[in-house]
């Protein structure tokens, strides 16, 4: 009897199954076919996210290189799932896996040729193009890319006959698969979560290449900004009745207001932190520090906008913000001189609409490298930044701070105060003691720069001015195993919602102002917040409107002869004002 070569069976199996898929024969439920088209797509057309992911992490790979990895893979299968589980009805489910078979091979081309990112620009930028300029692109290795990875999966999809199901209990699997698929991802983020978040905040860009999540993502948002909104409305008005109360001033005023990121107060030395993270601050005898201040949220996205919107921390709306004025439109509004300079990564909304200088990416050796421009450039252009005679002026400076997780790159050499400092960009690599170091350097490099701020002024005696600094919000450092910040308001650690608020007044400004300095500091350890400070600042200026609240104020009852700015409301004692 003949002996069968080896692997003639499977050989046979292989030509039966291939004609029995051209016939159509082959039956399978919907889904199976889910399966089968998200191991596809994870392990074929993801080959960029891969490459992307292991060259962020350092090698050789330790465990926790390698539980990242994993987090990743789990999180792209995850994600490919949510995407197709929820409808794969079978009379839906073919047209969408080939749509998405399709649409992965085209971007995985792009991705792996070009390096390419599909996100919403992208996909703005395609729609733009033009068919001479699309004609270079979709040239024979693009369609042999998509012949291979593209039409020929989607032609064996085709071809397969999904079977059909009793509607309620189908929808049941769906529905207990979504919930299972939503539990995994919850576990993976809960488990890893040290690792991830550290991870995740130095490499943002790697989740733009999870194919063809990403790019659907994308063309989806592109797509809602391109569809009409109705009739544009005008911009909403604050503090519609504003007007100037103050007296004619003999020297200029200039209020700055120091916009710190992810400086939280538990590491300041002037609230009783162990450390000298505040030795040049903790010399200025005249310096106001409130010891038990609150942030408006836990991200600069949130904090920024709602301490300049005048909407109290509980009734703040990112939607509502960006439909009205904030206080530096009220100020532009009156003519009072306004400026916004930014060392960080924009100001969320709050200059678009008035005079603003980025300096992040300035070309200044002196305080800028790769790693970008430390904010000592802020204080570069200082003294030209002064009111004219007579005149006012709000300058916001925003500053880079103490912006994580590479918190190395915030401060020059010379800052190197607290030894030995993480200086890995894969933060989860170092101890907990060298990432401490390396953000407690933060605070000291920015104590510096304040510290210097307040000595310019100092020594202008031709212009009154007052200097207000708050943080944005805070930051975890592994308390309770928590990183870097972001979390729910109700269950943020203190460490994310208690920030440093300190204020300072020249000579000048005092007399000028009518304040009590003595009064100020009586109430600086009272409660305080962000919802304070616009208020405060409307005072500084004595703007007179009814969007002002006296006892937000938190040097009204402390100003001899304030100016009355709105009505008869019973002054509140300094520092005491009510949280939001």
């Amino acid at each position: 009897m003949p002996r069968s070569l080896p692997g003639a069976g499977l050989l046979a199996w292989l030509q039966r199954s291939a004609l029995e898929l051209l016939a159509g024969r082959i039956e399978i439920s919907a889904l199976s076919l889910v399966v089968l088209v998200v191991f596809y797509l994870a392990t074929t057309q993801n080959f960029a996210l891969a490459h992307a992911v292991v060259n962020s992490l350092p090698s050789p790979f330790t465990a926790q290189e390698w539980r990242i990895v994993g987090s990743v893979a789990i999180t792209l299968v995850n994600l490919l799932f949510l995407m197709l589980v929820p409808f794969s009805a079978p009379r839906v489910v073919k047209p969408l896996a080939i749509a998405m078979l399709l649409t992965a091979a085209g971007c995985s081309y792009f991705m792996d040729t070009f390096g390419a990112v599909i996100d919403k620009s992208m996909i703005q930028n395609v729609a733009r193009t033009d068919a001479h300029e699309a004609g270079d692109l979709l040239r024979g290795w693009f369609w042999l890319h998509m012949a291979v990875f593209g039409l020929l999966p989607a032609a064996i999809v085709q071809r397969l006959r999904v079977r059909r199901e009793n509607a309620w209990p189908a929808l049941a699997r769906r529905a207990g698969l979504v919930l299972g698929i939503l539990v995994l991802q919850l576990a993976v983020l809960g488990l890893q979560y040290n690792a991830l978040s550290f991870w995740g905040r130095n490499h943002r860009e790697i989740r733009l290449l999870i194919n063809p999540f990403a790019p659907v993502n994308a063309a989806i948002r592109y797509v809602g900004s391109q569809l009409p909104k109705g009739r544009q409305k005008p911009l909403q008005l604050i503090a519609a009745d504003a007007v100037l109360a103050a007296p004619a001033r003999e020297r200029p005023l200039l209020v700055v207001w120091a916009v710190g990121e992810t400086a939280r107060a538990e590491n300041f030395e002037l609230n009783g932190y162990h450390r000298p993270t505040n030795a040049a601050l903790s010399k200025v005898p005249d310096l106001v520090n409130y010891e038990n201040a609150s942030s408006c949220g836990t991200a600069t996205a949130v904090s920024v906008p709602c301490m300049f919107s005048g909407m109290k921390r509980a009734q703040y709306k990112e939607s509502r913000a960006e439909r009205q004025e904030n206080l530096l439109d009220v100020f532009a509004r009156l003519h009072l001189g306004v400026q916004w300079w930014d060392n960080n990564s924009g100001c969320q909304g709050v200059c678009k609409r008035i005079e603003s200088v980025r300096l992040d990416n300035a070309n200044d050796p002196a305080y800028c490298d790769a790693n970008g421009c430390k904010d000592g450039i802020l204080l570069k252009g200082l003294d030209d930044a002064m009111p004219a005679a007579g005149a006012a002026k709000l300058l916001v400076l925003h500053m880079q701070g103490s912006h994580g997780p590479a918190y190395f790159k915030r401060y020059p050499e010379s800052a190197r105060v607290f030894t030995p400092d993480c200086r890995d960009e894969n933060v989860q690599r170092c101890s907990r003691e060298e990432v401490v170091n390396a953000y407690d350097n933060t605070l000291a490099y920015s104590d510096s720069v304040l510290a210097e701020l307040i000595a310019r002024l100092r020594q202008r005696q031709d212009v009154d001015s007052v200097v207000i600094y708050v943080s944005d919000h805070g930051e975890s450092l592994g308390e309770n195993g928590v990183y870097l910040h972001g979390l729910p308001y109700s269950i943020a650690p203190s460490q994310q919602t208690h920030v440093p608020l300190m204020a300072w007044f020249s000579d000048g400004a005092r007399r000028s102002l009518g304040v009590d300095l003595a009064c100020v500091q009586r109430g600086a350890e009272a409660p305080v917040s962000q919802d304070n400070l616009f208020h405060t600042v409307l005072g500084l200026f004595s703007v007179q409107t009814s969007a002002y609240e006296k006892d937000e104020d938190l040097f009204a009852s402390c100003r001899k002869a304030a100016p009355s700015l709105a009505g008869d409301a019973a002054p509140a004692p300094a520092g005491k004002a009510r949280q939001g």
